[in-house]
């Protein structure tokens, strides 16, 4: 399933964000929260936890929305499961955003049971199914269905369930949750086996299940727990980064597929994945070739061996296409080498005045080709060399480099990796440095994803899944998905240093991926941020980078907005809530208020409301 750009779309004339400050002492509300507040340190610490699973739980999102049946409701109902093992109510007035905190202890008595702590539990996670009735995950295993009653001022336990894995409660993480018939379909993940690889290096599996358990009211289920059933289980090498439940069928948002777990036992096959796990060398190889440009001309570097003869390199430049092969070069078999064929332009050249050279770098291990475009229509900025994405060979969109005085460094970082590649095993590089040696910026911004369609009940693969992309921003979580301009299955995706919003398939065997607005440069303004928790889009109005924060400063949220084809874009900055004092930012969600979207931040001690920001 391929992503297609609409180029009408792009906005090759963008300059910049202006800065539009957004008033604090008028947008921005505060309340503390109740009892001892929350925790990113609500899990136990006994256990060893892998990469993908800190990665997770960094991103975890602790603040949940309650589904409305109508937009005329009064308040606003947000959930989360706070520092003491509590689920815990909040209720927002639309008019006057008056906050009422009421806790539900009943449903998270066991959240830090003994039998499963020592196994490392996940967070817990709280998720509306339907108005007024909630699932709430303690993270250990087990499972509580809340139905709260009109007044919002009690709530009825209808059934406790338990996640049975080989006769044992199984710590796993709530990913989604969604009423199908007269029962609840939930997905989530959990830690399934730890291989040793050649090398010794652990490489850690885990699986995502499909679990059934009962909506109606049993008074058996509310006095002991009933093991869950599950339906379909899938193993793979990473945690899903986000998941949405819709027309019978989950779309799942990872940095890996997801297969049988008898595949990996019967045939040793591995799950498809953006990186090779265990493979050296250990650094990512550097993109093709690097570019830079002027106001009238591009120009392209491609590293090569400097053994290759300049008779071997065949370079064509047309119009709108460009050519480029390199005969292979024995003794630098490994190396790939580019080709191109009439590959399309992102606009027109001026043939006569374009031009290449090759330049073997004496005695070093590579030389540069570089070829000089000159633009046919200048002033115009281009977000890529190509029209279209690179092959599969190289399926990286290759960012600009913004100084040109740093393009001619893509031959030392080949180089580089190349020496990586022939290094000793013994010798490899510490393992805790291996990923901080990329040079480029822009390329660790967003995640490396694919998204997959796997039917809610037998987890059979509806479609293809896409091609693996950079995803630079999520759906903001909203109580009114459909009437909000937030689709769930909607992404922001890089290309080159811009973020394009896609809107994903209901049914993906009818629909296809549409791309329906763009956010300039978004992938450039991101990497300058170094404090970012979350970035999720609220649609085509604005993306959104939310920081941390920390003891000795409070989160700030930059917003970015679509240029709609001019020069100029806003870019709105607020301070959410106090300082350091009142915690990191935990979670955030949207609901829907006077004037239209609001932000609602919960920080470890203090709930923020941020209106209007967009």
């Amino acid at each position: 399933m391929s992503l297609t750009v609409r180029r009408e779309l792009l906005n090759s004339k963008f300059d910049g964000y202006k800065l539009a400050p957004i008033p604090e002492n008028n947008a921005v509300k505060m309340t503390p929260l109740p009892r001892s507040g929350l925790s990113q340190a609500t899990v136990s610490a006994s256990s060893h936890l892998y990469f993908q699973e800190v990665q997770s739980r960094v991103r975890h999102n602790h603040l949940a929305v309650g589904l409305i049946s109508s937009p005329q409701s009064p308040s606003a109902t947000l959930g989360y499961v706070d520092k003491e093992g509590a689920f815990t109510l909040v209720l927002i007035d639309r008019v006057s955003y008056i906050f009422t905190h009421t806790g539900h202890s009943k449903a998270s008595n066991n959240v830090h049971s003994p039998q499963t702590a020592s196994r490392g539990s996940e967070y817990p996670v709280s998720i509306s199914v339907a108005p007024l009735t909630w699932v709430i995950s303690d993270g250990s295993g087990q499972f509580y269905v809340l139905q709260i009653e009109p007044q919002l001022d009690k709530a009825r336990l209808l059934g406790q369930h338990e996640f049975m894995v080989d006769n044992s409660v199984t710590p796993c993480r709530l990913h989604s949750a969604q009423i199908l018939g007269e029962s609840i379909v939930l997905l989530v993940s959990s830690r399934a086996e730890v291989r040793r690889t050649s090398n010794r290096k652990p490489s850690v599996r885990f699986d995502i299940s499909a679990l059934r358990i009962p909506l109606s009211f049993d008074s058996d289920s509310t006095t002991e727990f009933n093991p869950v059933e599950i339906l379909w289980r899938k193993r793979g090498t990473d945690i899903p980064s986000y998941a949405s439940a819709l027309a019978g069928n989950w779309l799942v948002c990872a940095s890996c597929t997801f297969e049988d777990p008898s595949v990996h036992q019967d045939t040793g096959r591995e799950p498809m994945t953006s990186s090779t796990e265990d493979s050296q060398p250990t650094g990512k190889p550097p993109p093709p070739y690097s570019w830079t440009q002027t106001g009238d001309s591009l120009t392209m570097a491609i590293p090569l061996p400097s053994s290759t003869p300049k008779s071997h390199i065949h370079v064509n430049i047309a119009a709108k296409h460009l050519s480029v092969l390199v005969t292979q070069v024995v003794e630098d078999s490994n190396i790939p080498l580019p080709r191109y064929a009439m590959k399309e332009l992102w606009d027109y050249v001026d043939r006569e005045s374009s031009l290449w050279t090759w330049d073997q770098q004496g005695d070093l291990k590579f030389g540069l080709l570089t070829l000089h475009l000159e633009k046919k229509h200048d002033g115009t900025k281009w977000p890529s060399i190509f029209a279209q994405r690179p092959s599969p060979a190289n399926e990286d969109d290759v960012p600009e480099t913004v100084d040109p005085s740093e393009m001619w460094k893509i031959r030392e970082a080949l180089e580089k990796y190349t020496s990586e590649l022939h290094a000793d095993p013994g010798a490899d590089i510490p393992s805790l440095a291996s990923g901080e040696m990329d040079p480029s910026v822009d390329s660790e911004v967003g995640r490396r994803l694919t998204m997959s369609y796997l039917d809610i009940l037998t987890g059979d693969a509806v479609s293809r899944n896409t091609s693996f992309e950079e995803v630079l921003a999520l759906p903001l979580q909203h109580e009114l998905q459909d009437e909000s301009g937030i689709n769930p299955r909607s992404l922001v995706i890089k290309r080159g240093i811009d973020g394009l919003l896609f809107n994903g398939p209901i049914v993906p065997s009818v629909d296809l991926w549409e791309h329906v607005s763009t956010f300039p440069a978004l992938a450039f303004v991101l990497a300058s941020k170094r404090d970012t928790r979350f970035v999720y889009h609220t649609g085509k109005a604005a993306a959104l980078a939310l920081e941390n924060g920390g003891t000795d400063f409070g989160p700030n949220m930059y917003s970015y907005h679509d240029a709609q084809g001019a020069t100029r874009a806003k870019q709105g900055v607020s301070r959410l809530g106090s300082d350091g004092r009142a915690g990191s930012l935990l979670g955030v969600c949207g609901i829907q208020g006077r004037q239209g979207l609001v932000l609602v931040c919960l920080r470890e001690r203090e709930l923020v409301l941020v209106e209007p920001f967009v």
